[in-house]
């Protein structure tokens, strides 16, 4: 008996310290690579695992809703194109195909990517710099791979989409069109093209919406303004998801900040929606960014800004923020200024926040975009 209780045990703790290990999957801007790196929660480190060569630069990487494969942009594509992945598991990452942009758009790059986690599971691109008004709506085939265009939107002129988020049941798209400085929504159909619903124009000139998040109760949208260095809380109308701006939002910079000297990146749910975590870039190279969390409660409604502490270096391109999928309090965080990833843990407190693993991938500076969470 002795004998098997020592058995269960040891097969206890393999377990748990197999629980322990989680991967991630980092894109680049400008190599053709994307990475896969471990983060062990128990001895808090990160490390590099596998590297996989591509025929795209992906400076934005979305994983599907079952996690079978992975949607990039490609940075350093002549004209915008977007690429699929199969994923058999966070290390065998194999190509499966490119499908080209909207013509309308031919002198912009691709920039962000995301997948619908309902049937028919369409991928929606959108584009950035010189004329960046499109947005395309792709299918999958049975395997997850991109299929065909099926639609080609228009914003409008002066118009550039950054970043969107659907609908809490999934009805609308947002939006956040940081050239245009507003927010549009959506309508989607059953086949997931869209229809124009509302466009929100921002108040405040060069506020710069660039990523939006909704929450899962369906009153609340949250979007950071790269212009102001901010984030702006929405109420979206259950009936017809209009959107409303709220006061008051929440700085990314401190008093003495001058809000050009920043543009501020990304913000995005914790894993239970009981934080908002928000970044911001800074644009001399030689200082440093903010990392900050926003407390949640259940319905949606941001209460208080727990902490703005500056992260390890400026961030570059990216400073983006990941949160994890299994714990609120840790996210990853992604720079480009000298290429490294790290994650970040909350203090007990929540009064702070720090750098718990660090790990530098030095690839001649594509590295690092955005991460996404595999397990």
């Amino acid at each position: 008996m002795r004998v098997l209780e020592a058995l269960i045990f040891a097969v206890g703790l393999i377990v748990l310290a197999e629980a322990t290990k989680h991967q991630l999957i980092i894109g680049t801007f400008s190599t053709n690579f994307l990475y896969t790196i471990a983060y062990d929660d128990q001895d808090q480190s990160l490390q590099l695992i596998h590297k996989t060569p591509t025929n795209a630069a992906s400076s934005w990487i979305s994983l599907s809703h079952d996690k079978k494969n992975l949607y990039g942009t490609d940075w350093n594509s002549e004209s915008p194109s977007f690429v699929s992945y199969s994923v058999k598991d966070a290390q065998t990452i194999q190509y499966q195909n490119r499908l080209a942009g909207d013509a309308n758009c031919a002198n912009s790059k691709s920039i962000f990517v995301t997948s619908s986690p309902q049937a028919p599971y369409v991928v929606y691109g959108n584009y950035f710099y010189s004329n960046a008004q499109c947005g395309t709506v792709m299918s999958v085939d049975a395997s997850g791979s991109l299929q065909s265009v099926i639609q080609n939107y228009n914003y409008s002129d002066g118009s550039a989409v950054h970043g969107v988020s659907f609908s809490n049941d999934f009805k609308f798209l947002y939006s956040a069109d940081d050239g245009g400085n507003s927010i549009w929504v959506h309508d989607i159909n059953s086949d997931g093209t869209l229809d124009f619903k509302q466009r929100f124009e921002m108040p405040v000139n060069h506020s710069d919406p660039r990523h939006i998040v909704a929450h899962p109760a369906g009153e609340y949208a949250y979007a950071v303004w790269e212009g102001t260095s901010g984030v702006g809380m929405y109420y979206a109308s259950p009936d017809t998801s209009d959107l409303y701006l709220m006061r008051p939002s929440f700085s990314l910079i401190t008093d003495d900040d001058i809000a050009s000297d920043f543009w501020a990146d990304e913000v995005a749910l914790s894993a239970n929606n009981k934080y908002l975590w928000a970044s911001n870039r800074a644009r001399d190279v030689q200082r440093k960014g903010y990392i900050s969390a926003i407390a949640v409660d259940g319905e949606g409604h941001l209460n208080r800004q727990l902490f703005l502490v500056q992260t390890t270096n400026s961030g570059g391109f990216a400073n983006a923020v990941s949160p994890s999928p299994f714990d609120d309090r840790i996210v990853a965080l992604t720079d480009n200024s000298t290429g490294f990833v790290e994650v970040w843990k909350m203090d007990d407190n929540e009064a702070g926040a720090k750098a718990i693993a660090h790990l530098d991938i030095g690839d001649g500076g594509g590295c690092c975009a955005n991460a996404v969470w595999y397990s």
